[in-house]
């Protein structure tokens, strides 16, 4: 039979789903499959098996510390119920934005003046607070992430 259109197919399931086979009473459990089991990586010396240094010579030089990752500085403009964001790809609309800051309450509006910038205005300042600690950091694209800082009010 034609539905909106298109002739209709119908197939049967080959068997219960476990939700109606709960509810008959006749549910038996799956086995699962058990997640592999990662070997522990091998032991790392945490110091090298020492070597006797002719006299009169220097120890060689520590290895240089770990790189460090780069943190995020926490904002030090003062709270605002307006976010600003700046440096975001050319690709980003106004539209993508809004998709992005609906999710989060007391969302009102956003502005963007010229590309690469963008106002975000909530309600509040805790609402704007809440959408600045959640999406400061959001990869926009592969290579670009959301800059959020409090505009001034």
């Amino acid at each position: 039979f034609k539905f909106f259109g298109k002739e209709l197919k119908i197939n049967y399931a080959k068997e219960k789903s476990d939700r109606i086979a709960k509810r008959d009473g006749t549910y038996v459990p799956k086995a699962r499959r058990k997640k592999a089991v990662e070997a522990p990586p091998p032991a790392i010396l945490a110091v090298p098996p020492t070597v006797p240094l002719p006299p009169g010579t220097a120890p060689p030089p520590p290895p240089p510390p770990p790189p460090s990752i780069p943190v995020k500085k926490e904002s030090t403009d003062p709270p605002s119920h307006i976010l600003f964001a700046q440096d975001l790809p050319g690709e980003v609309t106004k539209v993508m934005l809004e998709m992005l800051f609906r999710q989060y309450s007391g969302f009102k509006e956003v502005r963007v003046p010229r590309p690469g910038l963008a106002f975000i205005e909530f309600d509040e300042e805790p609402h704007a607070t809440l959408a600045l600690k959640g999406l400061n950091g959001f990869k926009l694209t592969t290579k670009d992430t959301l800059d959020l800082k409090y505009g001034k009010s």
